[in-house]
């Protein structure tokens, strides 16, 4: 069956600090429903899927093509997002995609050679990737995804020894972490909207932290009409979820089964 070149595509985020969902065509956004900062984010989920369906003029059984946050993030998010879209794909016979989190916190950080995404982890860590996202709107792997201290990842993406972005909520969790450990490092902080006054003889490193983005449903479509569009298989079973470190359930489970 052919691919339609502009789907219509619903797509979802459940595993960051903001819950959203968005209606696209192709990559043409038309409409966003950000919700709020909370970890329930079962409990509203259907209602606003509905609520942005119903304003639009458009049925559930419309939808060309499903796309929804892979991780990392919010374990509880993660599950509830993905077995909702799972379950839309496979009752309608539909294709869905999933997207990796960091690389939509990536693609809102507009184009850079190199973007550190971040989200917090918990416990004061952060989930943490090294990526390019091109002028095209391209995102590339320029490392693994990775669950770690936010001081251990600054001096892994200082040690690269590039001026680069910082992206997503764990930075800006961080960011005092990450601004002192720069200064120590002799690497020039910049923040949204601050004026670089660097003269252009100068080489120095500049880490720049990128504004907050409260919803990335708009970017987890694009990539995934991009995905789709490069023939990726779209099949319900291949839809899997990226956590990068075990669930506090399965850290104890292993921890039970280690003691006996």
């Amino acid at each position: 069956m052919q691919r339609p070149t502009r789907p219509l595509i619903l797509s979802l985020d459940t595993a960051t600090e903001w819950r959203s969902v968005a209606l696209s065509r192709g990559e043409r956004q038309l409409a966003l429903r950000a919700g709020g900062a909370d970890r329930g984010h079962s409990s509203r989920l259907l209602e606003e899927i509905d609520e942005i369906l119903r304003r639009e003029g458009v049925s559930l059984k419309e939808i060309e093509l499903f796309a929804v946050a892979c991780g990392p993030g919010s374990f509880t998010g993660l599950r509830a997002g993905l077995a909702t879209f799972k379950a839309f794909a496979a009752t309608l016979e539909r294709p869905v995609v999933g997207v990796p989190t960091l690389h939509a916190v990536a693609l809102a950080a507009v184009p850079a050679p190199s973007v550190c995404a971040a989200l917090p982890a918990g416990r004061g860590e952060v989930f943490g990737q090294l990526l390019e996202v091109t002028d095209a709107g391209s995102v590339l792997e320029l490392g693994e995804a990775s669950h770690l201290a936010p001081l251990r990842l600054a001096e892994l993406v200082a040690g690269l020894g590039v001026s680069l972005k910082w992206a997503g909520g764990g930075a800006w969790a961080q960011a005092e972490t990450l601004r002192e450990f720069a200064r120590s490092a002799g690497i020039m902080w910049r923040e949204a909207g601050d004026v670089d006054t660097r003269r252009k003889e100068e080489s120095r490193i500049v880490w720049t932290l990128a504004p907050p983005v409260e919803s990335y449903a708009d970017e987890i479509a694009r990539l995934a009409n991009r995905r789709f569009q490069a023939g990726m298989d779209a099949s319900v079973e291949q839809v899997r979820a990226l956590y990068v470190r075990l669930s506090d359930a399965e850290i104890k489970e292993q921890c039970h089964a280690s003691s006996v």
